[in-house]
Order: structure tokens, then sequence, then C-alpha cells
């Protein structure tokens, strides 16, 4: 239990915008690598940092502590030493200071987390439109057949 301690502790980031948004840039680029996709099952409207149902985490895998093995943060078989912290990648609030700075650094989480999945969005988005064929007309404008009405 120590060790999982230490764990979410280490290199702390103070609790800033900057911080929250770079941390949240951290894990979303790391989501992009091992689980491509994984924003579009993020709900915005339900997205809250501090629920581990309703974390990044607990909307992609079930709840925050599994999904922590499943996107591969945490390794079980060398935890915590060979594992990342959710902490640095914006997963969990910054640890060790009082519970007012814990609720101000996932608030500016959500916020960052909510930028990282829209810019996704917006970017699948755009990738989509540009996929599309050109409009060339109604099908109703197209010349008849003359043929098939013979």
């Amino acid at each position: 239990m120590m060790l999982l301690l230490r764990w979410l502790r280490r290199r702390a980031e103070p609790v800033s915008r900057a911080s929250a948004c770079r941390r949240a840039a951290r894990g979303a680029a790391y989501l992009d690598r091992v689980d491509p996709g994984w924003y579009r099952h993020v709900d915005l409207d339900r997205l809250e940092l501090a629920d581990g149902a309703r974390c990044v985490l607990g909307q992609r895998y079930g709840a925050f502590f599994p999904g922590l093995t499943r996107a591969g943060l945490l390794n079980l078989s060398s935890a915590p030493l060979g594992s990342l912290s959710p902490v640095d990648y914006g997963f969990l609030c910054v640890q060790g200071v009082d519970e007012a700075l814990q609720a101000r650094d996932y608030a500016l989480l959500n916020r960052a987390w909510r930028r990282e999945i829209q810019r996704r969005l917006r970017r699948d988005a755009l990738a989509a439109a540009q996929d599309l064929p050109e409009f060339a007309g109604a099908a109703h404008e197209c010349e008849p057949d003359a043929a098939a009405h013979q």
C-alpha cells in the first residue's frame, strides 16, 4: 500500500491550468497510441474525473482502476515501479495536497480533457467531410437513359 501511495504522488506538478492541460494532453496522446478512437466512448456531458465511473478511464473501460490496467498504465506484474503515474497522465488529481486544491485540479483536468476530446472529435468530423465525394447533382437531375424507356 505504501508503494502505491508513493507511485501516485511521484513527480506531482503544481495545480495550474497549464499543468492540467499538459497532463491531459499527455494522457490523451498515450490513449491515442494504445487505444485509437478511445475518445468516441467518452460522453462529455457525463465526464467527471473525480468519479471513477464517469472519468475517461471509467467511461472507456468500466471503472478507473480496471481502466488503469486495461489501458496499460498499471502493470500488475511490476507495479508500481514499472507503471505510469495516473497523475502525470491527467487521469488523477495531484496527490498530497488539501481537498480544495484537489477539487481545483479536478476542475481544471475536466476542462482540459474536454478540450482534448473535442479536438479529436473535430478532427474526425473534418476527415469524414473530406472523404465525402463532391456533390455531382441530384439523382433526379440526371439525363434519362433513352434506351431504358424503349
